[in-house]
């Protein structure tokens, strides 16, 4: 450890290695160099460990939280396009285009969402 940090207590290096993983972070960094910063800074390799899972995690929690209306409405796309065909085959049952592409179209949203979400 830096004489500075061996005078820190365990909780103030676990305040200074999140504010310092979570702006390297948001910069675009990705988990070994924030490791690494870190280490470099002389914090011990559990916190280091802890702070980037816990980054890591949070960030994906505000990724799903952003996708989540968006996956919602290809869900809706689907279901209002199940009820037009219904409808359509009932009053035309010619006209498939429509609802076929709503269905569509929202299953591929859907898709491409979820996989996003991961």
């Amino acid at each position: 450890m830096t004489e500075e940090n061996s005078m820190l207590s365990q909780e103030e290096l676990r305040k200074k290695a999140y504010l310092e993983g979570l702006k390297l972070s948001k910069s675009g960094m990705d988990r070994e160099i924030i490791y690494a910063r870190l280490e470099k800074q002389g914090i011990p390799e559990e916190i280091i460990e802890n702070v980037i899972q816990n980054l890591f995690i949070q960030q994906k929690k505000e990724k799903i939280d952003h996708l989540t209306p968006f996956y919602n409405v290809a869900l809706f796309r689907i279901g209002i396009g199940l009820a037009a065909a219904a409808i359509f085959y009932l009053i035309s049952p010619n006209q498939f285009y429509i609802p076929i592409g709503l269905i569509g179209g929202g299953i591929l949203s859907a898709f491409l969402i979820k996989r996003n979400m991961k």
